[in-house]
């Protein structure tokens, strides 16, 4: 399926778009591998331009987050391409594979 997430944030702060494309087989559900990229960035550094990374969050029952996975910063750049990772599905949705 398809789906896209406006975030708002954490701490109530105004994040970007993420469309995310995804299939599954054979009913495989072990684990993930994602790979990222960004374009355009806004320059946040006051000399350079910008050392991104991201973050990714679990939700938890009560409404609040758990940090499950961090990508590696990449630096000097607005256009960053991150590295594919892996991660166990137990990490992104606690059990919960519905």
């Amino acid at each position: 399926g398809v789906f896209c997430v406006v975030h708002r944030g954490i701490q109530g702060k105004k994040c970007g778009t993420i469309i995310v494309k995804a299939e599954e087989l054979n009913n495989c559900r072990e684990s993930v591998m994602m790979q990222f990229c960004g374009t355009k960035l806004d320059k946040k550094d006051f000399f350079g331009k910008s050392d991104p990374f991201l973050i990714f969050y679990r939700s938890n029952e009560d409404g609040t987050f758990t940090i499950c996975h961090k990508t590696e910063v990449v630096k000097n750049t607005l256009n960053p391409v991150w590295q594919a990772f892996k991660i166990p599905m137990r990490a992104l949705c606690n059990g919960d594979y519905d």
